[in-house]
């Protein structure tokens, strides 16, 4: 695993840090929970819903309005269904407006923003629009309404028209009505299955390079696990010569339930899974049980 691709810490709970991820990664897309097979927790995660809304809109409609929408508290946040990967968009909980453009449709539009310091991306400018009212001046929204209706126009003329997009917070006013769509948990369960007996501490290995290697493994044993891989399985005869692979050890063999939430979630609903995941940490460490069931491993993926 690349140390420049992951970044692994450490604390104990209660943790500012965790109350705060959900603030720092405002388009999680995807939450997966992984912990061994218990009623009580599968219960506790299965009470965890959210929903979404989908809606058609021309990004100058879009503007429009999300310039007079209620911005406190980050409330609104949206970011288009699918995308040219050179040409999207987003509005996230600042209020604020960012269009990231290739080099082309920068030079159209004529907006003032900066080139992606980014490998692979230098050819990306990103744009800052604020959506509040009376932060720029008169001329400079101007030119700025003007650009987004020049996109809109590009776009009708490539016969793509209106933006799919996603969105939560309110202020929004579309015609069809919007979709709701629900994200609810998907719960699969998997037996006899290894599971790593927890052991990640800072300083109890030799050197911080031992301590990383070691959570790395758990890191790589976790995004298997959220995939259901046979390599798991403690039944698995796998030819050695055509997959080679180590549960971390020490572990043992056990059930495992992995719950996952997949659509555009607020920031608010983030959080209520990260303080759920806490809450239960804490508590089956108070009600003393089997060091080798005390273990949580939570992903979320982010735009």
């Amino acid at each position: 695993m690349q140390s420049s691709r992951v970044m692994v810490s450490s604390g104990e709970l209660p943790s500012s840090q965790l109350d705060n991820v959900a603030a720092t990664r405002p388009f999680v897309q995807q939450i997966d929970a992984v912990f061994p097979s218990s009623e009580h927790f599968e219960k506790e995660f299965s009470s965890l819903v959210t929903s979404y809304n989908r809606a058609q809109f021309t990004l100058s409609e879009l503007f429009e309005q999300a310039s007079h929408a209620p911005l406190e508290n980050g409330l609104l946040k949206a970011l288009p269904v699918t995308c040219d990967p050179d040409d999207t968009w987003c509005i996230d909980p600042r209020g604020v407006l960012t269009l990231c453009v290739s080099k082309q449709l920068y030079e159209r539009l004529g907006l003032v923003g900066k080139k992606l310091p980014f490998k692979g991306c230098q050819e990306l400018h990103a744009i800052k629009i604020p959506l509040r009212q009376n932060v720029e001046s008169v001329a400079v929204r101007a030119r700025q309404r003007t650009a987004i209706k020049t996109w809109d126009e590009l776009r009708t003329q490539r016969g793509l028209g209106k933006w799919e997009i996603a969105y939560v917070g309110e202020g929004l006013a579309a015609e069809p009505l919007p979709q709701v769509v629900h994200v609810r948990p998907q719960v699969s369960r998997y037996a006899d299955v290894f599971i790593p007996v927890p052991g990640i501490v800072p300083g109890k290995e030799t050197n911080p390079e031992d301590w990383r290697e070691r959570a790395s493994e758990v890191f790589e044993w976790a995004g298997m696990a959220c995939l259901g891989a046979q390599r798991l399985k403690a039944n698995d005869r796998v030819d050695p010569y055509v997959a080679v692979y180590e549960v971390p050890a020490p572990s043992r063999v056990g059930n495992l339930t992995h719950v996952r939430w997949r659509g555009t979630m607020d920031s608010a609903f983030v959080q209520s899974v990260l303080t759920t995941v806490v809450r239960l940490t804490r508590q089956i460490t108070r009600d003393s049980m089997s060091i080798w069931r005390r273990f949580f491993d939570l992903t979320n993926r982010a735009l």
